[in-house]
């Protein structure tokens, strides 16, 4: 339940997929923040990859750059995700 007492509608990770990114950069609203943080909390899968995003967004931003080879992987590594996307 929120803290109004209402019951939050439930996500599912084909929306969680679609609004990951804009999520981890803060920039959907808070109703589905709020519901996608949920579901990431309860969703392994899901779980899984806004932490590998997360790791991804923070060795950028710390690097500034990215280097050829990285550039690649992180290519493979958007392919492979998108081929277990449920629907794809």
């Amino acid at each position: 339940m929120s803290i109004h007492g209402r019951r939050e509608a439930r996500i599912g990770c084909m929306r969680v997929a679609r609004v990951l990114q804009a999520y981890l950069d803060g920039e959907i609203d808070e109703v589905t923040a709020r519901r996608v943080s949920g579901h990431l909390d309860g969703c392994r899968r899901c779980g899984m990859k806004a932490h590998t995003y997360r790791a991804i967004k923070d060795s950028i931003a710390r690097t500034g750059s990215l280097d050829e080879l990285a550039r690649r992987r992180l290519e493979e590594f958007a392919q492979r995700v998108s081929s277990l996307e449920p629907g794809a």
